[in-house]
């Protein structure tokens, strides 16, 4: 006759092997022949949890409890079966129970801290993970919840250590540096960071540290680590907080990714950012234009980088294109100067804008104009001027005893999207400074509208030596479509400087005619004429000013 010790061994056997309605079917004769065995009621109630059967599971470990109430066990997987019916709170009283009678388990501390999480008591539940570590401090489970727990909760320096711990445990787990790339990367505040503040905001350590493990998770074969790899390092770029040699670094990586995933557009902008970097720009549009073979013009429309990229060209034979073929967008506006400034060699504050612009901030610059910039004439140019703004311009005019010059254009914009239509309002101020130019008026001075001058560029340009183009430049390293800054362009009346200015009005007015202008193609053009001109011959002389320290305007926050 079987006994009652060997019929649970009997069923514990089938029970770790799987075959749980054998098991099931013990568990019940022997909690109905000998009902105080606590053993059986508990571990047919541990087979129901496994089956799914929360409640019922509940019930008969309760049964267990009822006949030793002190087991820690018991208590334990009672909680579990608690949470699995969705009553953490019950739940977490039973872990703590199992805690009070066994302090020294480690295993009711993760279940409280899964109980505690379901209650939204992350600090809590942060606390129970650490007390199960200071038990087992290597435990790769507990060690990856913790830092988990950390990080929902945004205590990302905190979260840190476990993912630290764990690639030291673990070396070159892709998972665990992953997280720690997550980490590192919230620390270093560059996703909060604005382009004013990324140079005293930025941690550049804990960047570095984060591109490098997103680099050796993606080298595992991480696909989210890639994106954020190469997202971050575009990002880092565009903020002006990229180190040269990290961005070396993660356009190997690109490249290697570019092998296997040609469409892949992010990782294609680190490698042309890459060789922008270097001074090969025409290897850069090489590079793209391969690339970008396998997209469609549909696809890189929707896609800021690519559309960045295309605007981008270094070829000779695309300069020579336009001298044999002029292109036709601003010829066929219809551009009008009621008011033309005299041509006396007075430098020229040129702003263009459109009539929503002038009406936010044309007051605003007027006044500065006149207090800070008393030897410059001013030529206001407006697209599409509304009649009231007109009016009130040549009103204008007519107070300024000559300094005040204006003119008007009317051009149909209405097929292009918003961020196209605020393109063409500033380049079109390139082709107005061309006209002046030709007329004999200037040297002319590009400036945006939504600006305040600080002090009177034309006193300064005395000292300005053989000059042609005065550039604002941003000298981070940010791109070919933000490396000369639209917002202060100055051009002297020089053969070699209205040669550049051609090939700039050809270079936008060819997008505009083949409907691939976007934003950026005000600064993508300057910047890349001046290339191509260093390159073949025939460049202006520049006079560069840091975009960081310029001394003659204050961008206003839009």
């Amino acid at each position: 006759m079987t006994t009652v010790s060997e019929a649970l061994r009997m069923a514990v056997g089938l029970h770790q092997g799987n075959r749980l309605a054998e098991a099931a079917d013990i568990y019940r004769k022997i909690v109905q022949a000998a009902p105080e065995v606590a053993d059986a009621w508990h571990l047919l109630g541990v087979l129901h949890h496994q089956s799914g059967e929360s409640v019922e599971a509940a019930r008969l470990i309760g049964e267990a409890i009822r006949r030793d109430p002190l087991c820690a066990a018991y208590r334990d997987n009672l909680g579990s079966a608690l949470r699995a019916a969705k009553e953490a709170a019950r739940a977490a009283g039973q872990h703590r129970a199992a805690l009070a009678i066994d302090p020294a388990w480690i295993k009711p501390f993760g279940n409280l801290a899964g109980a505690l999480i379901d209650l939204g008591d992350g600090e809590e539940a942060a606390k129970a993970l650490r007390r199960a570590l200071r038990l087992a401090p290597d435990t790769e489970a507990y060690l990856l919840r913790l830092g988990d727990c950390l990080y929902a909760q945004d205590r990302t320096a905190e979260a840190v250590e476990p993912y630290r711990r764990l690639d030291a445990l673990h070396p070159g787990r892709p998972e665990y540096l992953y997280r720690l790339g997550l980490c590192r990367l919230a620390e270093s505040r560059l996703m909060a960071a604005g382009l004013a503040t990324a140079g005293r905001l930025v941690d550049r350590e804990a960047l570095g540290e984060a591109i490098a493990a997103f680099g050796r998770a993606a080298g595992g074969g991480h696909e989210d680590a890639g994106k954020n790899l190469f997202g971050a390092a575009v990002v880092a770029v565009q903020t002006g907080v990229m180190e040269d040699a990290m961005l070396e670094r993660v356009a190997a990586a690109a490249r290697r990714r570019l092998m296997g995933q040609p469409r892949d557009g992010v990782a294609l902008s680190v490698v042309c950012y890459h060789l922008y970097r270097r001074g090969r720009l025409d290897l850069a549009r090489r590079y793209f234009r391969k690339y970008a073979r396998h997209w469609t013009p549909q696809d890189i429309a929707a896609d800021f980088e690519m559309l960045l990229w295309s605007m981008v060209r270094s070829e000779p034979a695309f300069f020579d294109r336009l001298l044999a073929e002029p292109p036709q967008y601003f010829a066929r506006a219809g551009r009008r100067m009621p008011v033309p400034p005299r041509a006396d060699g007075q430098p020229i504050l040129l702003v263009g804008c459109d009539g929503e612009y002038w009406r936010r901030f044309g007051a605003g610059f007027l006044r500065t104009w006149r207090e800070k910039a008393a030897s410059c004439a001013l030529h206001v140019h407006v697209v599409n001027p509304p009649g009231d703004i007109e009016a009130e311009l040549m009103r204008l005019t007519a107070d300024a005893d000559g300094s005040l010059s204006v003119s008007f254009e009317t051009v149909d914009l209405s097929a292009l999207p918003d961020p196209v239509r605020l393109t063409y309002f500033a380049s079109a101020r390139f082709a107005v400074t061309q006209q002046l130019l030709r007329q004999g008026a200037g040297p002319v001075i590009q400036v945006d509208v939504d600006a305040l001058l600080l002090a009177d560029p034309a006193a300064a340009m005395a000292d300005w030596p053989d000059w042609d183009v005065a550039v604002m430049q941003d000298r981070r390293g940010r791109g070919p479509t933000r490396d000369f800054l639209a917002g202060f362009l100055a051009f002297n009346r020089t053969p070699a400087a209205q040669r550049y200015l051609d090939l700039v009005v050809a270079y936008i007015g060819r997008h505009f005619d083949e409907g691939r202008a976007f934003w950026g193609l005000d600064q993508a053009a300057p910047y890349c004429t001046h290339d191509h001109l260093v390159r073949s011959g025939g460049a202006p002389a520049l006079i560069r000013f840091d975009f960081e320290a310029f001394p003659f305007l204050r961008f206003l926050e839009k």
